[in-house]
């Protein structure tokens, strides 16, 4: 049985390949950590070898103003294309990037998301304001893209989490993207960052569905134990007969969730 924290990174993975999920799915011997290792790896080779491209374009950029950049961008880029180039352009030219960003559609937004150079995304995180990013951050919920929404979220700073949290209605896509963050410390700072109000109506949303109560679980068994213990008592107050039966279905092929479960349950009784 493959662990919840390795599939989503073959889930990752397979993105990054473009394949499905089952071309892949072989690798799950490596365990979480050697995926994204490779995963890592296979994106870094991808992008290096069209950097010097990248660094071409990069120059012709202060001759464009972003007015049109943004307008020429989606009559005429693919998304595939303007992903790739959009990580280097940015590091870059810093400066510019939150404006641009304000004048793209969240369609478009979303559609180039998967393709950035995920080492960009730890560069630009620190200094792309939260507000420009709301906009596509609620369309890749919208299509359940939690892969990509995970991408940024690994490096999101406190400030970012915020502007997140106060911007994204989907509780249920928020749990599953958080699931697919693969740092425990990042998830702690995660969930540092987020009001308990918010975090009890995340964690209510996770009772839903089957996949979200492995989600749910996922993140809690995560956690060290005194902030663990503190979001179980926040899950147990919506646990009632009929979602109990659901989280003893749910982890009756999911050993590793076990424990974390029974606590839930535990705490309800």
């Amino acid at each position: 049985m493959t662990d919840f924290l390795t599939r989503g990174q073959l889930e990752i993975l397979a993105a990054t390949l473009g394949v499905e999920v089952d071309h892949v799915a072989h690798l799950d011997r490596l365990g979480a950590d050697g995926v994204r290792a490779l995963r890592e790896r296979i994106s870094n080779l991808l992008f290096d070898e069209q950097a010097a491209i990248f660094a071409r374009v990069s120059k012709l950029a202060p001759l464009t103003p972003n007015a049109l950049v943004a307008k020429v961008s989606e009559a005429v880029i693919p998304p595939l294309v303007a992903g790739r180039a959009a990580g280097a352009l940015g590091i870059d030219h810093q400066g510019r990037i939150a404006d641009l960003l304000g004048r793209l559609s969240p369609t478009y937004m979303a559609d180039c998301a998967p393709y950035l150079d995920p080492r960009t995304i730890a560069v630009l995180a620190p200094v792309v304001p939260g507000d420009a990013l709301v906009p596509g951050a609620n369309e890749l919920l919208n299509r359940r893209d939690y892969v990509t929404a995970a991408a940024f979220v690994e490096y999101a700073t406190p400030e970012l989490i915020r502007a997140f949290e106060q911007g994204i209605e989907d509780d249920l896509g928020l749990i599953n993207t958080a699931a697919l963050v693969h740092s425990s410390a990042v998830l702690a700072q995660i969930i540092d960052a987020i009001p308990d109000e918010r975090l009890e109506r995340i964690l209510a949303a996770s009772l839903t569905t089957p996949d979200s109560i492995l989600s749910g679980l996922s993140v809690l068994s995560r956690l060290d134990v005194e902030v663990r213990n503190r979001l179980v008592d926040l899950l147990a107050r919506h646990v009632d007969a009929g979602t109990r039966d659901s989280v003893l279905q749910t982890i009756e092929h999911d050993p590793e969730l076990r424990a974390v479960a029974e606590q839930v349950l535990a705490t309800v009784s």
